[in-house]
């Protein structure tokens, strides 16, 4: 008899069935080799219906991890196109300014006719012109494509990063000092110059520079960028109006919105957001609750909730009308700081903002905040003479290295995911970034080829490693409170100036990364300590930065964006859906 294998009608121990006794019986009388034969055949199906299950099972988990790609690509995208503020974001961009002339007026157009280009630097803003300009100064040719608009963005730099730059002439006004605080009575001055970029005089200069180097412009909005074999010589582009642009080498400078067109590595943290709701206004008082020949850095202290009218600048350290200095009911609160620039007696430029945040920080409770804040430091606005939405996407997967479009600036991912500093980096960074596509170029290589090499140069394994550590910083302040984040900033400024420098300008080495790390947790009191341990170890971001230290995640080891985090399941769930105001961060 053969041997009884359990089904799912009965018990493992009990009878068989009466059918399968009868059915045994038959079998006995079947002789042997049809037995045999019949075993065979059945097993054979088994098999093949086995294998094909596998297969199966592979394609179903093949399609539901591509669903899962595609989720967290289109996640993060959506932040990067501005979420739930894009409506402001696009406001923003669409500003004018009759002082700023148009590119048109300025660059030789470029007529896409003529034949294949070498380069086409998709996108206008700083990022875009200094990097044609560098390219043209190196001998490539060079088609510039985008919508012909002004410099919209208000630009705080250091002094001294300017100056390297020998773009110091394009600040409208310095200030000798940086101030923050972060409590009451925690003043700090940073003992750094601080400068406002001039938004005409830094486009004047990168649009001359991109003329003399004979530089072309093209209005328009490239739609498509075509697909390259591995022996294409050129790319195809498609414009909104149907336009063809055929190039050797296409770089998106577009700002974060361009990364539909990019693939990114896979396993990392989610896009985040800084957001700031700023005025340039006349007031009356400013100069009652603040230095006015220092610029404001940050001011994290709780003036937009729970003190009076006025009173904010006659606080006492350790009797603040709030208990806990202010503190209370702070625990899950966004938090948000006062930026600000005093250009003239009277008149300033101010900001309130959110650092960094998942999801962003709304326009709406920063406008709130800052005018609250504003109230209670005694502060009266008399005229608003320019409004302000910035929204910055920061962190998130870096580009890959294995695709036919290459990026520069936001674009590709160069804004400090910790600071939304972008500007100073993309400025230094651009002749050399020109040099080695210039050189490339002469190689002839395919279209591939040359994107690769290009974004070797832009993002190597050691500048990886850099990022991974400033996401780790990022997604660190995510989840700090207001007095986790007072007590961070005030270790942070209590560093030597070679490490909290280089740290923002995103100039520090892994290795020194690493020393900024060890000194930051040995100054740290006691709670940051503890949050820095638990997030090197439980938080995704610690993986992620260990990895890339390691040498285990680079960007050829992946296809495209993967996996989303369970830290971040929540924002991508808000980030693919309109979010509601009550799912939106603290409003307080």
């Amino acid at each position: 008899m053969e041997p009884f294998t359990p089904t799912s009608n009965s018990a493992i121990g009990s009878a068989p069935p009466r059918a399968q006794i009868q059915s045994s019986k038959v079998l006995q009388q079947i002789p042997w080799r049809l037995r045999s034969h019949a075993a065979a055949e059945h097993s054979a199906r088994q098999t093949a219906s086995s294998r094909t299950s596998l297969r199966l099972q592979a394609v179903t988990d093949r399609l539901a991890s591509q669903a899962s790609l595609e989720t967290t690509f289109h996640a993060n995208q959506i932040v990067r196109d501005g979420h739930y503020e894009s409506s402001l974001v696009a406001e923003q961009a669409s500003k004018t300014d009759p002082e700023q002339p148009s590119l048109a007026s300025v660059l030789e157009p470029f007529n896409p006719a003529l034949g294949v280009v070498d380069v086409c630097v998709v996108g206008c803003g700083p990022a875009g012109l200094a990097l044609a300009s560098e390219l043209g100064a190196n001998g490539v040719s060079v088609a510039l494509i985008g919508p012909d608009v002004p410099f919209v963005n208000n630009y705080g730099v250091w002094k001294d990063e300017f100056r390297e730059l020998g773009l110091e002439g394009t600040l409208d006004h310095e200030w000798k000092d940086a101030m923050c605080y972060f409590g009451e009575g925690q003043e700090v001055r940073v003992g750094r110059g601080y400068g406002r970029v001039c938004r005409r005089r830094l486009r004047d200069l990168l649009l001359q520079r991109c003329k003399q180097h004979g530089v072309r412009f093209r209005p328009g909005e490239v739609t498509r960028i075509g697909e390259a074999n591995a022996a294409a010589e050129s790319v195809t582009l498609k414009l909104g109006d149907r336009t063809s642009v055929r190039t050797r080498l296409v770089t998106l400078a577009a700002g974060a919105a361009a990364g539909k067109f990019l693939k990114y590595e896979e396993n990392a943290p989610m896009v985040a957001a800084q957001t700031a709701y700023g005025i340039e206004v006349e007031v009356e008082g400013y100069e009652d609750s603040y230095d006015a020949s220092s610029m404001l850095f940050m001011d994290f202290r709780r003036h937009h909730s729970g003190t009076w009218r006025g009173a904010a600048p006659r606080i006492i350290p350790g009797e603040h009308p709030v208990a806990g200095e202010g503190l209370w009911g702070t625990r899950r609160e966004v938090p948000s700081f006062l930026y600000a620039m005093p250009t003239a007696p009277g008149r300033v430029f101010l900001e309130e903002t959110c650092l960094v945040a998942k999801p962003a920080l709304p326009f709406a409770t920063l406008k709130r905040r800052l005018h609250r804040r504003l109230d209670a430091m005694g502060i009266k606005v008399t005229r608003v003479l320019e409004e302000e939405w910035s929204y910055i996407p920061v962190g998130g997967p870096l580009p890959l290295g294995s695709q036919t479009a290459t990026a520069f600036g936001a674009a590709a991912n160069l804004v400090h995911p910790a600071t939304g500093y972008s500007i100073a980096r993309s400025l230094r960074e651009a002749p050399g970034l020109a040099r080695d596509v210039a050189a490339v170029l002469r190689r002839n290589l395919p279209v591939r080829d040359t994107a690769a090499a290009v974004w070797e140069s832009l993002w190597p394994a050691e500048k990886r490693r850099q990022a991974a550590f400033h996401v780790f910083g990022m997604e660190l302040l995510v989840r700090l409170d207001l007095a986790e984040t007072n007590a961070f900033f005030r270790t942070f400024f209590r560093l030597p100036d070679f490490y909290w420098r280089g740290f923002l300008a995103s100039s520090l080495s892994s290795a020194q990364l690493i020393a900024f790390a060890l000194l930051t947790f040995v100054l740290a009191p006691a709670g940051i300590q503890l949050a820095l341990m638990r997030h090197l170890i439980t938080h995704p971001a610690g993986s992620y930065l260990i990895r890339h230290y390691l040498g285990i995640n680079t960007a050829e080891d992946v296809a495209s964006e993967g996996s989303i985090s369970s830290g971040d399941a929540a924002v991508a769930q808000q980030a693919s859906t309109v979010t509601a105001a009550a799912e939106l961060p603290n409003k307080v």
